[in-house]
């Protein structure tokens, strides 16, 4: 992409993701030290990063989040959030506060929140940012963080060269559009973080039945008819298997369910393959 800056009419704010930038960085470009031996391949890719976007898009305006130390609000909502995760190695933990301090010292914005990791930070200042008339930018490779593109939002994705993801970028690399990005995550969860989804249900799976049924509701709405469908089948088949009539009550709750079902499948296109 050139130098100039984007052909928006308004100005914009880049929002780095600078812990996922670091993290990123510290396993892709492999062991690197100062001169003391202090490792800095997390640093460097930082810097880098952030260098190149102010040389070649002239943002008017940017910060780089940081998750900070100690618990979050996630802890207090979900006990168990990324406790099976393995302690990070050394290495890459005593880059966190270099980094913060290299950003002080080229004069970008750290952008952090006590109990609130970097992208928690990032979706509030995208929020406030697009309510003071501004676009936002998004730079990072979290998936997480696809959910809010659309509108004014985009994200500028260092992984996949550079490339600038508004909603159609993120259908195409992701399989979803950016709202229902949130729904995919439910439900397939997330190892890394030690958030569960619906057993059963990966990556793949989980973007199929969001694609077909359009949201998570949906996907629901179709699993408790299908719950009716064979309780209603169960009894039936346990009256008939007794040597009497199924109750009309459970004849007329299987039609339902079956016609609610067939309906679903007409709307989205075909029935179930």
């Amino acid at each position: 992409m050139s130098g100039a800056r984007d052909n928006r009419s308004r100005a914009t704010v880049y929002l780095v993701d600078g812990t996922y930038t670091v993290f990123r960085s510290f396993f892709a470009i492999g062991r690197l030290t100062a001169p003391d031996g202090t490792p800095t391949s997390g640093v460097l890719g930082l810097v880098n990063t952030v260098r190149k976007i102010v040389r070649e898009r002239r943002p008017e305006h940017l910060g780089v989040a940081f998750d900070l130390e100690g618990p979050t609000h996630r802890d207090d909502l979900f006990a168990a959030y990324k406790a099976n995760r393995p302690e990070p190695p050394a290495e890459l933990v005593q880059q966190f506060p270099i980094a913060r301090e290299a950003c002080r010292v080229l004069g970008w914005p750290e952008l952090t929140a006590e109990g609130y990791e970097a992208d928690d930070v990032i979706a509030t200042l995208a929020k406030q940012a697009v309510e003071r008339g501004l676009d936002v930018v998004i730079v990072t490779s979290d998936k997480d963080l696809y959910q809010l593109v659309g509108g004014p939002v985009r994200v500028l994705n260092p992984a996949k060269d550079d490339r600038m993801l508004d909603p159609e970028g993120v259908e195409e690399l992701f399989g979803v559009r950016p709202e229902q990005v949130v729904d995919v995550l439910a439900l397939m969860g997330d190892k890394t973080d030690n958030v569960p989804g619906v057993p059963g249900i990966g990556e793949k799976t989980a973007k199929a039945m969001v694609r077909r049924y359009g949201s998570l509701d949906e996907v629901r709405r179709r699993a408790r008819l299908f719950a009716e469908l064979w309780q209603a089948k169960e009894e039936i088949e346990a009256a008939v298997a007794g040597g009497g009539e199924p109750p009309a009550s459970v004849l007329e709750r299987l039609s339902a369910a079956a016609a609610s079902l067939a309906a679903m499948d007409r709307e989205r296109g075909g029935e179930e393959a």
